[in-house]
């Protein structure tokens, strides 16, 4: 009797000390990921980390779901359908959070805007777009908040000296060019690759002069709290996907094509030649950046203007991968 009354006391405590503890049963494995592009610039870190099985070392199994436009990726992950999303631009990110949205961002995988500014035949410096339309991808979109930012800067009135036209995604904007619809546009730098190798004329690539994180890694505040286990080992894999696609051109690129990723050889090399240099290389936050698009936010009147950026950035969990990784000698 008193050796079953013990053997129920032990098998008590065990079960207390594995429902309290997240290391066992709590943590989840299998991780389903949102991207709303398959640009090689945006996926590349990720797909390199796929590839090469860092987010299995970590013990994990990664799901990668594709659903176009940042604010479906949002959606699905405020409904619990995805525990990460990788977007493009933080606007909408700060108006969810603005609106009561359990949304977080833990990380930027790029450090500046990663577009190639290209014209027509007429249009071929800074000062030419004066008075002349240039095409985005949509009104309210990073690709137009991005414009804004780089006319500024040259000393151009976006409000004023130009007109900002939504015409949709690159094979639309290039044909707006071509027709003469508009005289300029971005473009991702692999397409940009591509239409210069058709002719079109480069007007400046506004990487080198945007410090604004182009693509950041979200989740809810709820998923961390939870799992903060599993969020540690999601970032640790995607850090050292990061590495390799910031520092091992050959590796990265391969890593891109074992991976599913497609796209001429001659133009995707090019191409990272001028996304690379923009890449974070731990996923670290460029605060100054996003404070940027923050303020152009609250003055439009699209955030209120009490709204600040430590509501929305929680990088306490970066912060501890980056630490271990040092700490295992994986992080340059």
């Amino acid at each position: 009797m008193e050796h079953r009354r013990f053997s129920n006391v032990i098998a008590f405590i065990l079960l207390v000390i594995f429902a309290a503890s997240p290391s066992f049963g709590q943590e989840k494995r299998n991780v389903r990921m949102v991207f709303v592009s398959l640009a090689w610039n945006s996926e590349i870190p990720f797909r390199a980390a796929l590839a090469r099985g860092y987010f299995k070392q970590q013990g994990l199994s990664i799901e990668p779901i594709l659903i176009r436009g940042g604010p479906a990726a949002i959606a699905a992950l405020v409904s619990g359908e995805v525990d990460f999303a990788a977007i493009g631009g933080a606007q909408a990110v700060f108006r969810s959070r603005s609106r009561g949205l359990d949304i977080s961002i833990v990380g930027c995988t790029s450090s500046t805007t990663n577009y190639i500014l290209l014209g027509n035949k007429q249009t071929r410096t800074v000062e030419d777009l004066r008075g002349k339309m240039i095409g985005v991808t949509g009104a309210g979109t990073y690709s137009e908040f991005a414009m804004k930012a780089f006319l500024k800067k040259h000393n151009i009135n976006p409000d004023k000296d130009v007109t900002l036209r939504a015409i949709g995604g690159t094979v639309l904007r290039a044909a707006a060019i071509e027709k003469g619809i508009i005289a300029a546009a971005p473009f991702s730098p692999e397409d940009g690759v591509r239409l210069i190798k058709a002719g079109y004329s480069v007007i400046s690539n506004l990487s080198e002069s945007l410090g604004i994180p182009q693509n950041i890694l979200v989740t809810r505040t709820e998923v961390l709290e939870k799992y903060p286990e599993m969020s540690k080992r999601v970032l640790k894999a995607y850090i050292q996907g990061m590495q390799l696609a910031k520092f091992n051109k050959k590796e990265a690129i391969k890593a891109g094509y074992d991976s599913g990723l497609t796209g001429d050889a001659e133009i995707v090399s090019a191409a990272w030649d001028l996304y690379s240099p923009g890449l974070t290389a731990d996923l670290s936050i460029v605060t100054a950046g996003l404070q940027q698009m923050l303020d152009e936010d609250i003055r439009a009147g699209l955030v209120d203007k009490s709204f600040t950026l430590d509501r929305v950035i929680n990088d306490r969990i970066l912060k501890i991968a980056q630490q271990e990784l040092r700490a295992e000698g994986r992080l340059k």
